[in-house]
């Protein structure tokens, strides 16, 4: 028979009742005459006192850091408290002097148990003065620790028998000063200190926001007696806190501990208690914390807690800091004053999929603006930034950026009957345009009309491949096209990492246990590592890399992306915010109805960034749109990001064919071809034929158009003259528009028509002319796409500051 099978035995047989002396009584039954009677349940069983080793396994606290590991973003605790282990030597001598003067005098010299204490607590029990326990530190420990759970706070004899019992045991275990020294340490880090605190690291940190080797004299006593009652904590009731502090110095000061000087100043000294908050969450990054908090509840349940986690995380404190003051500072700048309080930013570095930074409001602990609500998760409508899910899946059915699109009224009739009928952002049509055109210049009607061409199903798809989560089976419409179903920014972000990424997925494998039927493999990834309190590696990112689509449709969708001569037309001086002066980068802004959200999304090689700009409870911005609202967030975001890195070009995949067009025929340029583009293919969707117009002759004309010489300087001052049609005229096909514009400091000019004189629409599908012409072609105009009847005609002549000038409207007649 073993030591602790011999003590169970004493204790079974009542003989442990004398170790316990006569302990306060822990249970009362009523008698048939309604008085308590003591309950006596005598213990079987005895836990190993060995246990108690384990005591610092048993305390775990997740830790949550950056990438390097030098910076810690959290210390949270389980849902059954907040605990971190500490030395003693860590612990200041006058928490360890007050703590043994209020709970245990005779700790250094009594063998577990103070039997006068325990003689004063029977009589006063015999007495009916109330229930006293006489415990000591040791006994207490022991009850915190080797008692199970269920039975830890039974009011029963045996369990105070069981407390002593084995608290002598323990005193047996750990001899002599050392020895008590190391059942002291376990005793203050396993006190409960209330406000789901264990230990007195863990309360230090909750109620006075430092190391509890931090800690002064005052916060010390303050500290003393919240085991005894955790209720009476001082973020709960900080006057019975403030009195309960009073009789620890006190009682320092009567041991001659202290001095009364010292006592009163401690007194006096003035306490900041921390304000409530989510428990151990540092301020660089807590939206970050809760959302891996999140998949680690997800990944590991209570286990993350249990194996004492420390996690690695992703997060790039530098550039979260630049993200987080970029979005406070332009809320603060511009937001504010037009009615948009909040922002929200993801960064994630493409080739490994990894969130760098998180902003999910731009102030978390500002209550007015639900700033504690993650907007970087929040499904919001995404606006015209959806767009590229539909071209991306209208090149995969054979579509090129070159093929034309009439950007002219339109309606549409839903399953219910209802009339859908879609306007661009400027209230004006555009003509027969370009894809390239008309995703660049994010115009709507041509991408409802794209939409219906291809079916809905196919940009459906295209958006839950490229990792959206949050479009369920079910009916959607043709606006689906334009954003108006509500997707969270990481996911979108992490969407266009695929574009950057050549058409790859790369991230996180998505569990099993959550991966849902045709839904997405990886995720973007937010944890790097994760080790156990022992520092065993249990956990370690290999980045996925799932393809999606093929790289040469994601290399011409990039390619029109980050096209900013394409763009400018529509986007005016805020184009500036979509580009970087020293490098491409592929851009989509996104604006929905009413001004409610603005978004503006890009990449590089290097990194992708999606920015939100609006307000939580989704009230109206004022004038704020994705390209001026979002878009000088992004800018700052993207700038700042690559400030010193080497420029990366976007890599052409070799099955992409760069080709030279006719702008007339669309066809291969040929030789008497007087203007030319340069379009990019996906092999096998290219034009095959070459055209052989010649020369492109116009009806009534001088004859062919004559190229400049190349040594032609134009003049400084600007000119322009639309010298055919003249006014009156009778038109019918293809019509070249005749005249000159030249000048040093011209941009681009166009030929526009109009039916009222106040609405315009140019008048060939590649509209923005750069070249300088003098009596020659300026347009043409496909009049065969026009109704018969009047006219207005124009030329406009924009210079490099984006001023313009045009010429006097002349009706003419178009009779086909």
């Amino acid at each position: 028979m073993n030591r602790r099978q011999f003590l169970g035995k004493l204790a079974a047989l009542g003989l442990a009742a004398s170790l316990a002396g006569a302990c306060a009584p822990q249970a009362a039954t009523p008698t048939a005459q309604g008085e308590p009677t003591v309950a006596f349940e005598w213990p079987l069983y005895i836990p190993d006192p060995r246990e108690i080793e384990r005591v610092e396994e048993g305390l775990k606290t997740l830790r949550i850091y950056d990438r390097t590991g030098e910076h810690l973003l959290a210390e949270l605790a389980s849902p059954l408290g907040h605990s971190t282990y500490v030395s003693l030597d860590r612990i200041p001598e006058y928490l360890r002097q007050a703590v043994i003067v209020m709970e245990d005098r005779t700790f250094y010299t009594n063998n577990g148990v103070d039997w006068a204490a325990v003689g004063r607590a029977f009589l006063s029990n015999l007495q009916g003065e109330g229930l006293q326990g006489g415990s000591t530190i040791t006994m207490q420990l022991v009850k915190n620790v080797l008692i199970p759970p269920e039975e830890r706070y039974q009011l029963s004899y045996s369990r105070k028998m069981k407390e002593a019992t084995l608290a002598m045991e323990v005193t047996r275990l750990y001899p002599g000063r050392e020895g008590k020294d190391r059942i002291l340490e376990w005793y203050l880090n396993t006190c409960f200190y209330g406000q789901h605190s264990y230990g007195v690291e863990a309360a230090s940190q909750t109620y006075f926001g430092k190391h509890v080797w931090e800690i002064s004299l005052a916060e010390a006593a303050m500290l003393t007696l919240l085991p005894q009652s955790p209720g009476l904590d001082p973020i709960s009731n900080f006057e019975a806190a403030k009195a309960r502090q009073k009789l620890v110095l006190s009682a320092l000061a009567n041991t001659g501990y202290i001095t009364p000087e010292e006592a009163e100043a401690a007194w006096q000294e003035e306490i900041v208690i921390r304000s409530q908050q989510e428990p151990g969450i540092r301020a660089i990054a807590p939206h970050f914390v809760l959302y891996v908090r999140d998949l680690l509840q997800r990944d590991y349940g209570e286990d993350m807690y249990r194996l004492g986690m420390r996690v690695y995380t992703t997060l790039d404190v530098e550039i979260q800091s630049l993200a987080q003051r970029v979005v406070a500072e332009k809320i603060a700048e511009y937001g504010v004053p037009n009615n948009a309080s909040n922002g929200a930013a993801v960064v994630i570095r493409p080739e490994r999929g990894e969130i760098v930074a998180m902003v999910g409001s731009a102030d978390y602990y500002n209550e007015e603006i639900d700033g504690q609500v993650n907007m970087a998760l929040a499904p919001r409508q995404m606006g015209s930034s959806f767009k590229p899910y539909t071209y991306l899946a209208a090149f995969e059915e054979g579509y090129t950026a070159r093929d034309t699109i009439l950007d002219t009224p339109v309606a549409y009739r839903d399953e219910l009957g209802r009339i859908y009928s879609p306007t661009n952002i400027d209230k004006a049509y555009h003509g027969r345009v370009t894809l390239r055109q008309a995703l660049a210049c994010s115009y709507n009607v041509p991408a409802v009309k794209l939409l219906d061409a291809i079916g809905v199903d196919k940009a459906l798809n295209m958006a839950r491949r490229l990792g959206i989560t949050t479009l369920p089976d079910g009916y959607y419409g043709l606006s689906l096209t334009l954003g108006t179903k509500e997707i969270p920014l990481l996911d979108h972000t992490f969407a266009y990492s695929v574009f950057a990424n050549h058409g790859f997925a790369v991230g996180q494998p998505v569990p099993e246990h959550v991966r849902t039927p045709g839904g997405r493999e990886v995720e973007p990834a937010a944890i790097l590592r994760i080790e156990d309190y022992r520092g065993k590696v249990i956990r370690e990112y290999r980045p996925k890399v799932q393809p999606v689509v093929n790289p040469a449709y994601a290399y011409v969708l990039t390619h029109v992306l980050s096209d900013p001569e394409a763009r400018r037309p529509a986007f005016g001086a805020s184009a500036r915010y979509l580009v970087l002066d020293d490098r491409p980068v592929a851009t989509k802004t996104g604006s929905t109805d009413q001004n409610r959200e603005a978004l503006c999304m890009g990449y590089t090689p290097q990194y992708v960034v999606g920015t939100w700009i609006g307000n939580a409870d989704r009230r109206p911005m004022n004038r704020l749109l994705g390209s001026t609202g979002a878009g000088p967030i992004y800018h700052e975001i993207m700038k700042g990001l690559h400030e010193g890195l080497p420029v990366v070009e976007f890599r052409r995949p070799s099955n992409v064919l760069e080709l030279e067009l006719c702008t007339q025929s669309g066809l291969l340029a040929g030789k008497g071809c007087p203007q030319r583009v340069t379009e990019v293919f996906a092999e096998g969707t290219q034009p095959t034929e070459r055209c052989n117009l010649p020369g492109h002759a116009r009806p009534g004309g001088p004859g062919p158009t004559a190229e400049l010489p190349a040594e032609y300087e134009p003049p400084e001052q600007r000119i322009l003259v639309l010298s055919y049609p003249q006014a009156g005229a009778v038109l019918s096909g293809v019509v070249p528009m005749i005249g000159t514009a030249t000048g040093r400091d011209l941009w681009y000019h166009k030929v526009e028509y109009s039916l009222d004189g106040e609405n315009w629409t140019t008048t060939e599908l590649d509209y923005m002319k750069t070249n300088q012409v003098v009596d020659g072609t300026l347009a043409l105009w496909d009049t065969t796409q026009m109704q018969n009847g009047a006219y207005w005609l124009k030329a406009t002549y924009v210079d490099i500051t984006g001023n313009y000038v045009a010429t006097e409207p002349i009706q003419v007649t178009v009779e086909n």
